[in-house]
């Protein structure tokens, strides 16, 4: 053999070596594309058929507000625990009164006579004189603050009745959030944006509207 006929059968049989590489790595692309596309079809008809998820909305915030004072003046409860302070004030006064009178009474007996008294009695009398001077107002604080205590005190199943009521018409009408206007916690709100209820809950207390 001739070493062109050699040259010739090597340059053929690469040819034909690289050919079939050619095909095989076609014939292997194309399983490779067609197992992707089948996977991504049979991904999708589960996407489709999977059952979409209900989407949950938001509650929507009610907003309602409520003015205390209004309501207050209607219930009974509320005027009998006033008419009760005010028996207990004025008594608590009376005593204050009658204190500060005969204070008031030992002091000019003691400017009348402080010419003439000795001076042991003078040092008595203006020690008894400061003593009251301070217990008198000593009483004045001390009532203060007993006033104080029996309000909250008579106060309290008041409000709760009240606080009641708010709740149960709240609930009724679906409303989340109700401020006091009374109470001062809030200083502004955008008018229509909020639903007053204060005749709602007079109406819930079976009391009258008597506003105008």
């Amino acid at each position: 053999m001739t070493y062109t006929n050699r040259v010739m059968k090597a340059f053929n049989f690469y040819t034909y070596s690289r050919t079939i590489c050619l095909t095989l790595l076609m014939a292997c692309s194309m399983a490779l594309h067609a197992q992707v596309r089948d996977s991504v079809q049979v991904d999708s008809v589960n996407t489709a058929q999977a059952p979409a998820k209900p989407r949950q909305r938001p509650r929507a915030l009610i907003f309602g507000q409520v003015r205390t004072s209004n309501i207050l003046a209607r219930m009974p409860q509320y005027q009998a625990v006033q008419k009760n302070l005010k028996a207990l004030k004025e008594q608590y006064e009376a005593e204050a009164k009658k204190s500060e009178n005969d204070f008031q009474r030992k002091f000019e007996e003691f400017m009348q006579g402080q010419k003439e008294f000795p001076k042991t009695i003078l040092e008595k009398r203006q020690n008894e004189l400061q003593n009251m001077l301070e217990s008198n107002a000593s009483f004045r604080i001390k009532v203060q603050a007993l006033l104080k205590e029996a309000e909250e005190s008579m106060m309290a199943d008041v409000k709760a009745e009240l606080n009641d009521a708010i709740t149960v018409v709240a609930q009724e009408r679906g409303i989340s959030i109700v401020y006091d206007l009374d109470g001062g916690s809030v200083p502004y709100i955008v008018p229509g944006l909020a639903t007053d209820i204060t005749a709602g809950v007079i109406k819930h207390l079976g009391i009258e509207d008597t506003a105008r």
